[in-house]
C-alpha cells in the first residue's frame, strides 16, 4: 500500500482525494495552495471565519494540513522528510519543485491535456481555443522542467462541439479519480513502465493574458462562439468599440437580415438599457447587460 502525500488545489484535488481513499491508499497529508498566498497570521483567521473549500475538505476527511509557504520552502521539504511518503502527487499547482525534493522521491504530477501536447497553464482554455479535437490527462513524473517528464499513463476525452472550459474541466477532473486508482495499482505491483515524451510532438501554451480575453469580430461565428466557449469561466470575455472595452458576460447570436449585412464588424446595430447588438463578420451577437 502506497503512502502519498498530495499537493494541489480544486476539483483535481478532490477527485485524487476521492480516488486515493477508494483504492485504500493511504493519504498521510495534504500541502494546499491557501498557504502560498497568506501569511500564517492571516490563514489563522481566514480558516476560522471564511474558510476555502480545500481546508473544508481536507478537515472533514481528517488529513493532515502540511505546513510550509511553497513547496520549495524548507519547511515543506522538512515535513516530507519527516512524513517519508513513498512519492508526491500532484493536482493543480503553479510552482516549479526545486531538485532536492525531485531527487528525494517520485513526484508525479496529474496534468490535463494529452502531453506532449498542451503543455503549460490552463490547458482546458487552449484545447478548445486551438479547435482540438480531443483532450485528455496525462500521469507523468516531474522533473526539472515543466510537463515534461515521463508518461506513466494517458486517457483521452473527446471535445464537445458545444464545450466549455469549465464542462471539459469537470470531464476531465473526473477522469482524475479513476485514473489514479490505476496508478497506485501499478505501483503496487511494479509495474510502471514509463515513456519518453515526443519532442516532435510538443506544444506549449502561457497563461491567459489580456491579448486572449479580448474577442476578434471579424473572426467567423464558429471561431468567436469556440473562443467564447473556451474561456468560460477563466475569465469574462471583452469586445473592443472604439476606444472602450466593453464585457460579455451573456450572449446569443443572431442571424444576420438583409438591412445589416454589409455593415462593418462593430458597428452598433441595436442598443437599450436592456442589451446592444453588434456587426461580426457573418452574424450579429446580442450582449445582454
Amino acid at each position: 500500500m502506497a503512502k502519498v502525500v498530495l499537493v494541489g488545489y480544486g476539483q483535481m484535488l478532490y477527485s485524487l482525494i476521492e480516488g486515493i481513499e477508494a483504492s485504500n491508499h493511504q493519504i498521510l497529508g495534504v500541502f494546499r495552495n491557501d498557504r502560498r498566498f497568506y501569511s500564517k497570521f492571516e490563514l489563522f483567521f481566514k480558516d476560522i471565519f471564511n474558510p476555502s473549500k480545500d481546508y473544508t475538505i481536507i478537515k472533514s476527511k481528517k488529513l493532515y494540513d502540511i505546513k510550509g509557504t511553497s513547496v520549495n520552502s524548507q519547511k515543506f521539504y522538512d515535513e516530507i522528510q519527516r512524513l517519508n511518503p513513498d512519492m508526491i502527487i500532484v493536482g493543480s499547482w503553479g510552482e516549479k519543485f526545486r531538485s532536492d525534493i525531485l531527487n528525494l522521491l517520485p513526484c508525479v504530477n496529474f496534468h490535463p491535456a494529452l502531453l506532449p501536447k498542451n503543455r503549460g497553464a490552463n490547458p482546458y482554455f487552449w484545447s478548445i481555443y486551438l479547435n482540438q479535437k480531443v483532450s485528455g490527462l496525462t500521469i507523468h513524473f516531474m522533473n526539472e522542467k515543466f510537463d515534461r517528464g515521463d508518461i506513466i499513463l494517458q486517457e483521452a476525452i473527446v471535445i464537445d462541439e458545444n464545450e466549455t472550459g469549465e464542462s471539459l474541466k469537470d470531464k476531465t477532473t473526473r477522469l482524475a479519480k479513476g485514473m489514479v486508482k490505476d496508478f497506485l495499482d501499478l505501483y503496487d505491483k511494479k509495474q510502471i513502465q514509463p515513456i519518453k515524451q515526443n519532442e516532435e510532438f510538443a506544444s506549449y501554451e502561457p497563461q491567459l493574458s489580456e491579448r486572449e480575453v479580448i474577442i476578434d469580430l471579424t473572426k467567423s461565428k464558429e471561431d468567436v462562439y469556440r473562443h467564447l466557449r473556451a474561456l468560460h469561466p477563466w475569465a469574462c470575455p471583452y469586445v473592443k468599440i472604439a476606444r472602450r472595452y466593453v464585457k460579455i458576460p451573456n450572449f446569443e447570436f443572431l442571424e444576420v437580415d438583409e438591412k445589416n449585412k454589409d455593415k462593418k464588424p462593430y458597428a452598433i446595430i441595436e442598443n437599450n438599457r436592456k442589451y446592444f447588438i453588434l456587426k461580426g463578420s457573418n452574424f450579429l451577437i446580442k450582449v445582454k447587460k
